[in-house]
């Protein structure tokens, strides 16, 4: 959730700067900067797959080297009785 108000907050302050520095472009941010905010919802999900996807792509490739079967003790080592 707070990475859902960070980037609206982001958002927020993006169109802002964008309306304050084109004056020729207000109407158009003003028309579409509501889909903007209905839009980041979707792309913040897409990022954090996105993410997910590449933290396991790191630990996949270290876990598919199988590991060593453990050998009981009793046949590595041998008892001559005599």
């Amino acid at each position: 959730m707070k990475t859902m108000l960070k980037g609206g907050l982001g958002l927020a302050l993006l169109i802002a700067v964008a309306y304050a520095a084109l004056p020729i472009a207000r109407e158009w941010i003003v028309s579409i900067s509501p889909f903007l905010f209905f839009l980041i919802c979707p792309l913040m999900m897409l990022f954090m797959m996105k993410g997910m996807q590449s933290c396991h792509s790191e630990h996949s490739g270290k876990k598919s080297e199988p590991a060593p079967a453990p050998v009981p003790e009793s046949t590595t080592t041998t008892k001559h009785l005599g």
